[in-house]
C-alpha cells in the first residue's frame, strides 16, 4: 500500500462512488476499480460493499480511512516542513526558562525575533533550572534558559552577563535594614532571618562563613516567588537575583545590593549537545548571541 492507494481510497470514501471518485481524480473508472481490488487482496480485507451505484465502507474500511487520513496529513505536514527547513521562516520553537527570565530577559528577545520571523509559533515552559533541564533531556523543549551551574558535558550554552544577588525586605521592617544606601555589607546580614533559593544557599553560606558568621536561614525554596511574597509580608529577608524582584511588584519592598563581597549569579541559554536543532532554533540562538542579552 502506498500514498497513491490511500489517496484513491479516500476519494472513493468521500465521493461514495468509484465512478465519481474516478472523475474527481481524472482517471478512468475501470483502472481505479482494479486498483482497489488489488489493495483489498494485498491487505486481505474487504474495504467496500459494492452496490449498483454506491459503495459502502466496511468496518475494516473505516479503520483504513482513519489511518489514511492521519498518514496523509502527516505526509503533507512533513513535506511542508522539509520545504521550509532551510529558511526557518515557519516552525515551532519550544523554550523553557526559569521564572525571572520570562519577565526580564526574554520579552525583548522574543519581540525582535517575532519581527524577523512572524510565522514562528512558540511553546513556552516555566520552572526552576532542574525542571528546565529535564524538559530538555526529554526533548520537550529545544532551548532552555537556566541559572548556572549546569552540566557542560551534556549542554552547549551561551552565557549571560553575571547578575548580582540582592536582599528584598519590607520597608520599616523589624530587622533595622532601612537606610538611604542602595547597598548592604554581607556582614550586616549576621543574625538576620534570611530566605533564599536552594541553588544559592551553598554560595551564601560559604561567603558568610568567610565573613566570620553562619547565616540564619529561615527558609529555602526552589522558587523565588514565595520568598518575595514572604519578604513583602515581613516574615524575613529574601536573597534573590536582582531581576527577580520585578516578579512581585510591591511598593513595600526595599532592595539593596549585597557588597563586601558582592554575590553574583549567572544565567545561560542552553541546548543538548550533539542533538539536532531546527533552523528556527538556530536562528533564535544566533539572534541571542548577536544581541548579547
Amino acid at each position: 500500500m502506498n500514498i497513491q492507494d490511500m489517496e484513491y481510497f479516500l476519494a472513493i470514501v468521500e465521493e461514495g462512488s468509484i465512478t465519481a471518485a474516478a472523475k474527481r481524480l481524472h482517471i478512468a473508472q475501470p483502472p481505479l476499480s482494479r486498483q482497489m481490488k488489488q489493495l483489498e487482496t494485498q491487505l486481505g480485507v474487504q474495504l467496500f460493499e459494492r452496490g449498483r451505484r454506491r459503495v459502502k465502507v466496511t468496518e475494516a474500511g473505516n479503520l483504513l480511512r482513519h489511518r489514511a487520513e492521519q498518514i496523509l496529513e502527516l505526509t503533507t505536514n512533513t513535506i511542508k516542513e522539509l520545504k521550509e527547513f532551510e529558511t526557518g521562516l515557519r516552525g515551532t520553537l519550544s523554550i523553557g526558562a526559569v521564572t525571572s527570565s520570562w519577565v526580564t530577559l526574554l520579552p525583548d528577545l522574543i519581540r525582535v525575533f517575532r519581527d524577523r520571523y512572524p510565522h514562528v509559533l512558540f511553546r513556552l515552559r516555566e520552572g526552576e533550572s532542574r525542571r528546565i533541564t529535564e524538559l530538555l533531556d526529554k526533548g520537550i523543549v529545544d532551548i532552555g534558559m537556566v541559572r548556572v551551574p549546569f552540566d557542560t558535558e551534556i549542554y552547549e550554552s551561551i552565557e549571560l552577563p553575571h547578575e548580582p544577588l540582592v536582599i528584598a525586605f519590607k520597608a520599616g521592617n523589624s530587622n533595622s535594614l532601612d537606610g538611604d544606601s542602595p547597598e548592604i555589607s554581607l556582614a550586616e546580614l549576621a543574625g538576620k532571618p534570611l530566605m533564599i533559593h536552594r541553588k544559592y544557599e551553598k554560595m551564601l553560606t560559604e561567603h558568610c562563613q568567610q565573613a566570620g558568621f553562619a547565616p540564619e536561614i529561615l527558609c529555602e525554596s526552589d522558587d523565588v516567588l514565595p520568598l518575595l511574597a514572604w519578604a513583602a509580608a515581613d516574615i524575613g529577608i529574601a536573597v534573590v537575583p536582582r531581576s527577580a524582584v520585578s516578579l512581585v511588584p510591591s511598593a513595600n519592598l526595599v532592595t539593596k545590593a549585597i557588597v563586601n563581597p558582592a554575590l553574583e549569579t549567572a544565567a545561560a541559554l542552553i541546548w543538548v549537545r550533539n542533538r539536532f536543532l531546527s533552523t528556527t532554533a538556530r536562528h533564535f540562538l544566533s539572534l541571542f548571541a548577536s544581541m548579547k542579552v
